[in-house]
């Protein structure tokens, strides 16, 4: 790979200032989730219906708008109900918080206001990472101008993001950190696909798999590594940088409009000339923007100062933390879980971890682990990070120690669930708080 352009160099250092620049005094915790809506028979809901009754339930929340006047997002400080790609998606995003605790009572009052939004509407909100009886069509998808530019731009692989529901978690970073928690966190992804995969059925079939999401979402340009783990790590911030970078450019804004771009994103830097020192601010917004549509399984993110955990489906609703708590303890456990790596694989880790991806995709915690063992350390690793922050987080690993025993992560029980009940057994399942 050749060395990182001087482009690469200074977007990279005004990427840097996003974070703290020393030791962290502590870490905090943000969590975007996201969750399907169905109706009765199953079919995706309609979030646009919710949107009164959430208001009325919390007068506090105010409105959000696109440039077209559609009501996206109704929010109030350290909480937003968003609307996603698809219509019949809703994301509650809170936080930071100052641990596990804080990121639960939140998560949890903001649920029920929207549980109760969901019962006034006829709807039901699913702990599922995936719409079970739909297919991919643009006829699902939110009518945000962007989302149409990006359907042009990709294709019909982009419709994927109409019908699934991830649980993402971001935890504090200090600048030092961000490239050993980006490789830590892609290390640990096929952990937490193969703990917390959540989609199974589609379009009412089960299609043989645990994580529908990460299987179709990674084919979006896969010969570039855009979604999921990229092709290798990254040596040095500038090197992810130039990662970025060398991905096509989607997309840009001009004004509140989004629209399509072509060639790599390279290609529009050298048109630039050199780059100024801070980066300009046209061309900082540009990077932006693309780098915000690669949706690597660890991304960290310089507008918040966070790394981004973004592998796991939406859990079931009674365990809701599973996947949160696992996130956010590989964060502060970064350090001890990339001793742990390569203490299995030396510098084989990389490959095996990606050969392993796949098969948990694929099967879950039935696939065989690439070394005896491996899950459990990892968890015992992340349970003593969190134990060693003397608040009691560990205790969210709970379920996911459980599932490890029963060798049955959610997909598994919620294809066992369609087995014996159909859609509607699922649904019931998937509903269950």
């Amino acid at each position: 790979m050749s060395s990182p352009s001087p482009w690469s160099v200074a977007l990279a250092a005004r990427f840097a200032r996003g974070f703290r620049a020393g030791p962290l005094p502590w870490r905090t915790v943000g969590r975007e989730s996201e969750f399907p809506l169905v109706r009765a028979d199953g079919a995706p809901g309609e979030l646009a219906e919710l949107w009164p009754h959430l208001a009325a339930l919390d007068p506090a929340l105010h409105e959000k708008r696109d440039p077209s006047g559609l009501l996206v997002e109704l929010s109030r400080p350290g909480l937003a109900y968003v609307a996603e790609v698809g219509r019949g998606t809703v994301e509650i995003v809170i936080g930071p918080h100052d641990d596990l605790h804080g990121t639960r009572a939140t998560h949890e009052a903001a649920r029920g206001v929207l549980l109760e939004a969901c019962a006034r509407a006829g709807q039901t909100l699913l702990g599922s990472g995936i719409q079970p009886a739909a297919a991919p069509t643009a006829a699902l998808m939110t009518a945000k101008q962007r989302y149409g530019v990006l359907h042009e731009v990709i294709g019909d692989g982009w419709l994927w993001f109409a019908l699934t529901a991830s649980d993402q978690v971001h935890g504090a970073i200090a600048a030092d950190e961000i490239v050993l928690q980006t490789t830590v966190g892609h290390l640990v992804t096929p952990v937490m696909v193969a703990l917390c995969a959540n989609s199974p059925i589609q379009g009412g079939v089960d299609r043989g798999g645990c994580s529908l999401r990460e299987l179709h979402m990674g084919t979006i340009q896969a010969a570039q590594g855009r979604h999921g783990l990229p092709l290798e790590p990254d040596a040095d911030l500038p090197g992810m940088v130039a990662r970025y970078t060398r991905q096509p450019w989607l997309v840009r804004y001009d004004g509140p409009a989004c629209i399509p771009c072509e060639g790599s994103f390279d290609a529009a830097l050298d048109r630039r000339g050199a780059p100024s020192t801070p980066v300009q601010d046209d061309a900082w917004a540009d990077f932006l923007t693309h780098e915000h549509y690669i949706w690597n399984s660890a991304r960290p993110r310089s507008a918040h100062g966070t790394i981004e955990l973004r592998a796991a489906c939406q859990q079931p609703l009674h365990e809701h933390m599973a996947a949160c708590s696992f996130g956010f303890g590989a964060i502060e456990a970064a350090p001890a879980l990339q001793r742990l790596f390569t203490d299995r694989f030396g510098d084989r880790a990389w490959p095996v971890m990606r050969a392993w991806h796949g098969r948990v995709i694929r099967d879950g915690l039935a696939a065989e682990e690439p070394a005896p063992g491996l899950i459990a350390d990892v968890l015992r690793t992340i349970g003593s990070a969190l134990g060693a922050r003397g608040r009691g987080e560990e205790a969210y690993l709970d379920p996911l120690w459980r599932r490890l025993d029963a060798r049955q992560n959610p997909a598994q029980a919620a294809r066992a669930a369609f087995a014996a009940g159909g859609l509607p057994g699922l649904i019931a399942h998937a509903a269950r708080v």
